[in-house]
């Protein structure tokens, strides 16, 4: 199942991706109306039974009202604050991994830092040197914050945040701070 402003389409065979991709782009941007998949809302989307669940899109999407009703393994949070505290809650209690927004979506925000990084040096790398380089540290990331959230014990959020906090002291620290 996928969703975008148009609606929600659902198929229990699949869906062919790039088959999906081109009747969007032929069909004014959306994917509503495509012939293969059954028309779902995003709150049925939500709660199918299936293995990993990513909101991608709105903030709040998942919340104590529909957290008891989603059926998946885990979730993956590419959008910002897709699930709320409340939620959370009550998903972590089902056993539910929620991979948090601050690791799932930091991709975009590292390669804003690589562009930076390039425009004050003046260097110009390709476009493979640069996923190479997010996928580096993005794979560094997670391995970090599930070693972390295996040692404490803790929700990969928290670890996540463990890890942020971390992170400042050591450089407050490097900077003569305390």
């Amino acid at each position: 199942a996928i969703s975008d402003i148009s609606g929600g389409i659902y198929s229990e065979n699949g869906l062919d991706i790039n088959e999906l991709i081109a009747y969007r782009d032929s069909n004014k941007g959306v994917i509503a109306g495509y012939p293969k998949a059954t028309p779902i809302t995003n709150e049925d989307l939500l709660e199918l039974d299936v293995d990993i669940l990513i909101p991608a899109a709105l903030e709040n999407a998942i919340t104590e009202k529909n957290a008891d009703k989603i059926r998946a393994k885990v979730i993956i949070e590419a959008a910002n604050g897709p699930t709320t505290p409340a939620a959370e809650e009550m998903l972590l209690k089902k056993g539910v991994l929620i991979v948090p927004d601050i690791l799932a979506n930091a991709g975009g925000v590292t390669v804003s830092y690589f562009e930076w990084v390039q425009n004050l040096q003046r260097f110009s790398w390709t476009f493979e040197d640069v996923q190479n380089k997010q996928e580096g540290l993005m794979y560094k990331a997670f391995d970090d914050i599930w070693k972390l959230m295996d040692e404490f014990k803790v929700d990969m959020r928290t670890a996540a945040y463990m890890m942020s906090i971390k992170r400042i002291q050591v450089a407050m620290k490097l900077r003569g701070w305390y």
